[in-house]
């Protein structure tokens, strides 16, 4: 049995995107109809998970491709773009086809991009609810998403820090400042003897 939640992304194309356990046996009944091939792009954490993915799409009769990218914000630059096209191009995918982002949220924005440009129908399995062996309920899903990205976390941990260095600094700071005042002065004085 399945615990899933959908939430449907209105706009010019709306789409459904499914949360939940257990959803990766329906992902084959979600892909549209007529579409013959599928590429799932997938971070290299997730490589076992994307082949066996890629075995149960293959029996249902689909050609499919595996394109792995970095984790993260890594994966997120154009040149990784280019090369999911790249693949996409070799393997002549046309607009009919379907595009899986299977991880987290870097790695499911770069598919939606790849998608965006490339084909109509975007299949977009949210797999990021998948914490190490651990899986989080639709809830926390929402919450980690809401997270600010590293580098701003990164930024607000140093800004918690820097206050103190800062006050912590200065108090080594003033001794320093009188120490070279009183070298400078002794080699004023040494100087003006000579």
């Amino acid at each position: 049995m399945t615990d899933t939640t959908t939430i449907t992304v209105a706009g010019e194309h709306p789409y459904d995107i499914r949360i939940g356990r257990g959803i990766l046996g329906q992902l084959a009944d979600l892909i549209p109809a007529g579409a013959r091939k599928v590429l799932i792009v997938h971070p290299p954490t997730l490589r076992d998970r994307a082949e066996a993915l890629r075995a149960a799409l293959m029996s249902d009769a689909f050609e499919v491709l595996l394109a792995e990218v970095p984790d993260a914000e890594a994966g997120k630059r154009i040149e990784v773009a280019a090369f999911c096209w790249q693949i996409l191009g070799q393997a002549d995918f046309t607009r009919t086809d379907a595009i899986i982002g299977f991880g987290g949220g870097a790695v499911t924005d770069l598919a939606g991009f790849v998608a965006a440009i490339t084909v109509h129908e975007f299949c977009h399995a949210l797999v990021a609810a998948l914490l190490g062996d651990r899986t989080v309920d639709a809830d926390a899903v929402t919450r980690l998403a809401s997270l600010p990205n590293r580098e701003t976390l990164l930024s607000q941990i140093a800004g918690a820090f820097a206050a103190p260095l800062a006050t912590t600094a200065g108090l080594f700071d003033a001794p320093l400042r009188d120490i070279v005042g009183l070298v400078a002065a002794l080699e004023s004085k040494q100087a003006a003897a000579a």
